[in-house]
């Protein structure tokens, strides 16, 4: 089968990337006070003069005097100056994390990455290579994490690894030293396993103020025959209309993706209910996500090829920023 087409996917992260420091609405606008001048007003904003001068008179062309002067009493667009985060965990060269813009300012995100530690959960062959489904879903979580940080959110990553941050190689070689927030041993059996997990998220999510948007994303990687190629699919507890208001959008932004980069193939991503444990048992809304079937060499591509993964993690933050965007306008 010929690899042109499956070009499309390869330049996702090409295409979609792209995203300025300063971008098109993250300015606010502030008053000029009587008397103060151009420095002044900079320095007021945390801006200074040499650096950001030419980015103010751009952004706010047409609303100054003759002279260039500012008028006393008038609003200008303040370019917003964002913060770098460090996050060790996203490994050596991910750690400074540069905010774009504040787009998910005040959500709190936690995510977890499926099995872990002596679970590998499914595993399947790739031209000889062993691919397990925990380190895939992990790095594909700590993609997804940074792409949140950089909007603006509060991250919880559930799962840690504190030997492997963001991993660029096709084949990402399996361990078993994972561990369970905040330092917890992660324990072989499947119920404890999943306890311990929803204990942590649980814990988290009383710390933060009521009413806080917070949302759980749960990463896993499907094991079905060679034979069967699966889109990325969701599941959301039966009760939860927050939950499956998530799944929703996350399937349409999908959707849109699909028919933008892969126009000829039909995205067939289901949403659908399960009571599953860690949507079942955990306080904030939640979605499971099935990223693939990690047997069929299609699929196959869409985790071991780098790009992939950070369009995948690119298109999920893109969906929860959507479904952030809709419940703030409540």
């Amino acid at each position: 089968m010929s690899m042109s087409k499956y070009l499309p996917l390869l330049i996702i992260l090409i295409l979609s990337i792209t995203n300025p420091i300063f971008g098109q609405e993250n300015f606010k606008w502030v008053t000029v006070k009587k008397g103060e001048g151009f420095n002044a007003f900079l320095y007021r904003n945390q801006l200074t003069p040499a650096k950001h001068s030419a980015q103010f008179k751009a952004l706010n062309k047409g609303r100054f005097t003759k002279g260039g002067h500012l008028i006393a009493g008038k609003k200008y667009k303040v370019p917003l100056r964002y913060s770098v985060h460090s996050v060790p965990l996203l490994g050596k060269e991910h750690a400074n994390v540069k905010q774009v813009d504040n787009s998910l300012e005040g959500a709190v995100i936690h995510l977890v990455a499926g099995h872990g530690g002596p679970d590998p959960g499914a595993v399947g062959k790739v031209s000889g290579n062993k691919i397990c489904e925990d380190e895939y879903a992990y790095d594909i979580v700590l993609r997804l994490g940074k792409e949140l940080i950089s909007h603006g959110a509060k991250v919880h990553f559930i799962i840690r690894d504190a030997n492997d941050g963001i991993r660029d190689a096709a084949f990402l070689k399996p361990d078993k030293d994972e561990k369970c927030y905040p330092s917890q041993v992660i324990p072989r059996k499947q119920t404890p396993r999943l306890r311990q997990r929803a204990a942590a998220v649980n814990i988290l999510a009383r710390k933060e103020k009521p009413g806080t948007y917070q949302r759980l994303i749960v990463l896993h990687l499907d094991s079905r025959s060679k034979r069967n190629r699966t889109d990325v699919y969701f599941y959301h507890h039966a009760n939860s209309t927050k939950g499956k208001k998530l799944a929703l959008t996350l399937q349409k932004k999908m959707k849109t993706k699909y028919a933008k980069y892969q126009p000829n193939r039909k995205y067939t991503g289901t949403v659908g209910t399960r009571r599953l444990y860690m949507l079942k048992t955990t306080t904030p809304p939640s979605v499971l996500v099935e990223l693939g079937n990690i047997n069929n060499y299609r699929d196959q591509i869409r985790f071991t090829k780098t790009d992939n993964r950070q369009a995948l993690a690119k298109w999920l933050c893109e969906g929860i920023i959507d479904d952030y965007k809709g419940q703030k306008k409540k």
